[in-house]
């Protein structure tokens, strides 16, 4: 039996729920107040709902297989553990940027050089910089390398925002995906972004790297996560084109090669509903698969060349020879690791 962990609730959990369901894959729950459930179309796996927080530290000590959680999360609490397997590190979702902000009122600083120095004239003061974060780990790290070497850290895990306001910290350190909260509170970001963060899909190299069986289900979501992410930025065209023979139309179709298709277009004669001998030119359908950017240009391609009836389909996968993700997976719990 796989074990996979998904959020709770939340953000995390719907957005997780409708990634697996365009996959083909359902969650279903007997009831709403359940923290088990059952995923359709993944045979022999329990899903089990976590905090995301909770997710990091179950998968990296075994008790979980597999879970999805945020890129943040597994910095900041398992970084450098290598029990924890970062198998897919970007699932399209719950994107957002760790970021220093402080006081609007501050005109004068703008940037990690200005909090750096800030820190400095404090200790000057006799104190030192106050920063509320849930970060920790990641802050103290990143103050160091930026020469912010005089700070405490206030453990912040509830509206962080809030902290200047109330006085218990002087600055935050916090995550953000559209800087709202940050300005309600009259706060503003100095400085770049410290970390961009987005859903992952972590594993155990515990329980994963000896067992065939859980591997093979891994295997089985890879593939639909990983063609179905492929798949939404192709599209497939389909066009009438008039032509004397399929060679023929395939040399104007394939005159603009970035746009003919991912390995070529398919051509078939089409059997015309009129009298074959009185219609004239011949017809064949064209097919071509094509990225999402070169949609537009694909379609003017085609009708520079006599194309009627021109019709469009968001492509649902995209699997290619083997799965990429699978790969680097297997390839990760092949080596040796004596401190596993």
């Amino acid at each position: 039996m796989l074990r996979f962990a998904i959020p709770s609730k939340g953000r995390g959990y719907d957005a997780t729920l409708s990634l697996l369901e365009s996959c083909g894959l359902r969650v279903v729950r007997a009831n709403p107040r359940q923290y088990t459930a059952t995923i359709r179309g993944l045979p022999d796996t329990e899903v089990l709902l976590h905090r995301p927080a909770d997710i990091v530290e179950k998968v990296a000590e075994g008790s979980i297989d597999l879970g999805i959680t945020g890129y943040d999360l597994v910095v900041e609490q398992r970084g450098d553990d290598p029990a924890l397997l970062t198998i897919y590190d970007d699932l399209g979702f719950w994107r957002a940027e760790l970021v220093f902000a402080v006081p609007q009122g501050w005109v004068d600083v703008s940037s990690w050089q200005d909090l750096a120095d800030l820190a400095m004239e404090l200790r000057g003061q006799g104190r030192r910089l106050r920063i509320a974060t849930k970060y920790p780990e990641i802050i103290r790290r990143f103050c160091h390398q930026q020469g912010i070497n005089y700070f405490d850290l206030i453990d912040s895990q509830g509206s962080t925002e809030a902290a200047p306001g109330l006085g218990y910290a002087d600055i935050i350190a916090d995550i953000t995906e559209t800087g709202t909260a940050i300005r309600d509170n009259r706060l503003k970001i100095v400085g770049g972004t410290i970390l961009r963060s987005q859903a992952v899909l972590v594993g155990s190299r515990r329980t994963l790297r000896n067992d065939q069986g859980k591997l093979a289900l891994v295997r089985q979501l890879l593939e639909l996560i990983e063609g179905r992410r492929q798949g939404r930025l192709f599209y497939s065209l389909t066009a009438n084109l008039p032509g004397a023979s399929i060679e023929s139309v395939g040399r104007q179709v394939t005159a603009r090669m970035e746009l003919a298709g991912l390995q070529g277009p398919t051509i078939a004669p089409v059997w015309s509903k009129f009298d074959a001998e009185q219609a004239a030119p011949r017809w064949y359908a064209v097919n071509v698969v094509v990225p999402q950017d070169e949609l537009l240009p694909a379609v003017q391609h085609l009708r520079n060349i006599g194309a009627v009836s021109i019709s469009t389909v968001q492509v649902q996968h995209v699997f290619k020879a083997e799965s990429e993700a699978f790969v680097r997976l297997r390839t990760a719990l092949s080596e040796e690791r004596q401190d596993v």
